[in-house]
């Protein structure tokens, strides 16, 4: 028999991400299992971040100094602002409810995302990773996509939601899978 104990779900903190976010919080409560919501930062963002706080000889500005930790401490800090920001991202946009049914566990990474992505599913020991696909025709032509790279170097299958898939209710009825609240619950 199947078993799935830990589904990762990464998200950009978008609205098309709840549909992922959702799909697999449903799937969770279903099988028992545990969701922990990725974010991945890109290191060009965590750099940008950091030069704020850094004169360009490397030495730190006094509102670096004042914070008392330099580096170290704004890393931390960026880590809790995220976590605090995903927390805040599900229960509006989930809810509550839905929330309590299920462990979420928040996860912030920083680096190249697709990367950060399969190697959090490894150290995490995913089961399943579950995520929308959302790029253009032209752009999946030109570059490929994340969820095509992920699939080709995830170490657990990777299920796939469209934005605009609709999903079948407990009542038998098919609705869009953009329309969490109508299904998740």
């Amino acid at each position: 028999m199947l078993v799935i104990k830990k589904i990762l779900v990464p998200t950009d903190l978008s609205n098309i991400s709840l549909s992922a976010i959702g799909y697999a919080i449903s799937l969770a409560k279903k099988h028992a299992a545990e969701v922990t919501v990725l974010h991945v930062l890109p290191s060009k963002a965590m750099e940008e971040q950091f030069a704020i706080d850094y004169a360009p000889e490397g030495l730190i500005t006094s509102t670096a100094a004042s914070g008392g930790g330099g580096r170290q401490s704004n890393l931390e800090d960026i880590f809790a602002r995220k976590q605090r920001l995903i927390h805040d991202f599900l229960h509006q946009k989930i809810g509550s409810e839905i929330l309590k049914s299920v462990k979420i566990n928040p996860l912030i990474r920083f680096g190249k995302t697709v990367k950060e992505m399969v190697a959090a599913a490894k150290e995490e020991h995913s089961d399943l990773i579950v995520m929308t696909s959302q790029r253009s025709g032209l752009m999946r032509l030109l570059r490929g996509t994340f969820t095509e790279w992920i699939v080709r170097h995830a170490p657990c299958p990777v299920l796939s939601i469209q934005p605009s898939a609709e999903v079948r209710t407990e009542q038998d009825e098919r609705v869009p899978v953009k329309l969490v609240d109508k299904w998740a619950a």
